[in-house]
Parts: structure tokens; C-alpha cells; sequence
């Protein structure tokens, strides 16, 4: 498997890329936080887009956002099923045990009352998806965002597999291994054609991938949707 380049979002070069972005939110990359439930990065990234949508109604000017109190954010991955809008859009004990589609996290957006659209990757291609991204990340409120649904160990954010070992030997060894995540983008860079990945996995380190690998760890089937991954965008 040959290594992915990735910048460390916390490391210099990676600040530096942030203080050079052309689209950010600084509302969600403050929100931020990791999962704590293996299974719920998909109800982890809707919390965090919901939050950081109701600071920005909030808080719109950009220049108050760095400062701003955050305190008690009404979305996280702990009383998103206490949301009687969540429940009907999956069922808690099912995604504790297997996770959840895109198709879900899309339904969950519907049913709390959002303007969402759903994007597989057998659909667009990686110009149209760098463009609706950057046009969601461009919306500096957070009134926009999105999340991406891609293949963690393909990405190399799995870091319980190690990079000797290849795609194809996962799936041999285990063709029912769980490689599916979701999570949150954050900024764009233009210079470097990289986006920041804000991966709720507790292991991974939140990164600075280029456009064209993260597209292309979108294009796998999800075994349980039997559709391809892709990205999902919240819209005002």
C-alpha cells in the first residue's frame, strides 16, 4: 500500500495551511471533537454540523468566531437519540451494532428539518466534488457544511492496520471488516489542493488531504447500502 501524503492538522506546516485557507469554518473546527462510540461517526459528524450551524446563527461574523463562547453546544454524539427526529431516522440499538448508511445520515439531516443533499461518487467526478465542497466550506457561518463517507484504511486514518499490509489482503482476511467512516471537512486549500479532514476517529489524527485521494476512497460500495460512498451537504 504506498503511503498517502498527509499533513497533521496540529503540526506548523498544517496551522500555516489553515491560516492560508480560501474556504474554512472556524465555528465547527472549534466544536470538534472525537467520537467516543466505535459505530456513531456518522451521528458524531451530524452533531457537530448541527452545532456548529446554530452557533453561526448565532455568531455569523466571522471576526467573533475565534472568541466567541461555545459553551453547551445543543448537538452531541450523547443526546443526539434523545432527539425524537434522530430516532426516526435510525434506530439506536442498530447503529450501536453496525453503524449507519449515508443514506441515514441524509434521512437524519431530513427529519431535524435541513436542507441536505446526498452525492454518491459513481455520480460526479472529483472537479464537481472539490466545487460543492468548497462552495459548502465557503459559507464561513456554518449555515453550509459537509461530511464526507469514505474508506478509512484505504485513506490510512485506520491506524490498526499497517501500511504493508494491502486492500485486497483486508478484504481476504476479512471481507466483512467495518472500513466505512464518516467525518467532517473543515477547510479548503487551494495551493495545495488539500482538504481538511476533521476524523472523528478517536485514533486518527485530524489531516490535510489532497482532493484526489479522498475522492478516490469514496469510490467503493458500502456493503450495507450496496451504493457507493460518497459525501453528504448540509445547506441553509
Amino acid at each position: 500500500m504506498t503511503q498517502i501524503n498527509k499533513i497533521p492538522f496540529h503540526s506548523p506546516e498544517g496551522q500555516q495551511l489553515l491560516q492560508e485557507s480560501s474556504a474554512f469554518q472556524t465555528l465547527l473546527t472549534r466544536l470538534f471533537k472525537k467520537q467516543e462510540n466505535n459505530t456513531f461517526c456518522g451521528v458524531q459528524s451530524s452533531a457537530l454540523l448541527l452545532s456548529a450551524q446554530h452557533f453561526g446563527a448565532k455568531f455569523p461574523d466571522v471576526t467573533s468566531q475565534k472568541d466567541c463562547n461555545l459553551e453547551s453546544p445543543p448537538y452531541v454524539e450523547g443526546n443526539m437519540f434523545s432527539y425524537t427526529e434522530t430516532s426516526a431516522a435510525m434506530d439506536e440499538a442498530k447503529v450501536d451494532a453496525e453503524g449507519c448508511t449515508m443514506e441515514q445520515v441524509y434521512n437524519l439531516f431530513k427529519q431535524h428539518g435541513r436542507n441536505v443533499k446526498m452525492y454518491h461518487a459513481d455520480t460526479v467526478t472529483v472537479d464537481e466534488f472539490r466545487s460543492l465542497a468548497i462552495k459548502a466550506l465557503s459559507h464561513q457561518d456554518s449555515s453550509w457544511g459537509i461530511i464526507a463517507n469514505y474508506d478509512e484504511v484505504e485513506l490510512q486514518q485506520d491506524l490498526r492496520v499497517p501500511l504493508h499490509v494491502s486492500f485486497k489482503d483486508i478484504r481476504q482476511i476479512n471481507p466483512f471488516q467495518p472500513i466505512g467512516h464518516f467525518s467532517p471537512l473543515g477547510a479548503y486549500h487551494a495551493e495545495t489542493d488539500r482538504f481538511l479532514l476533521l476524523d472523528v476517529w478517536y485514533e486518527a489524527q485530524e489531516v490535510w488531504v489532497k482532493t484526489q485521494d479522498l475522492f478516490r476512497t469514496m469510490q467503493n460500495i458500502d456493503g450495507d447500502s450496496q451504493k457507493y460512498r460518497g459525501f453528504i451537504i448540509l445547506e441553509s
